[in-house]
């Protein structure tokens, strides 16, 4: 099964870049999961998205990498490499057991 989470412009708005916990993505995450035990990270280069101890198994994690790498920079108006972020559909495969 896929879950669709809609990373919306007021997570955007509302979020702290650079906060594994109050980041656009985790926000959008504490409202579909409804649960504020999330973290979003991205160790060596990869994209970890947890609720609670669970890590989310996620869709075109290259687009989930690009979008952190925009949110995170927003505020430098002077950084030309890294375009605003825009709203967009994260994609999570959930098995059920």
């Amino acid at each position: 099964m896929i879950r669709l989470i809609d990373i919306t412009q007021e997570d955007i708005d509302n979020g702290v870049p650079s906060d594994c916990n109050r980041c656009a993505i985790a926000l959008a995450l504490k409202r579909e999961y409804k649960t504020d035990d999330v973290e979003v990270s991205v160790p060596d280069d990869y994209v970890s998205l947890c609720i609670g101890k669970n890590e989310l198994n996620i869709r075109y994690e290259n687009d989930v990498l690009n979008f952190i790498d925009c949110y995170d920079y927003k505020g430098d108006e002077d950084d030309y490499y890294h375009p605003p972020p825009k709203p967009f559909t994260l994609e999570v495969v959930e098995w059920k057991n």
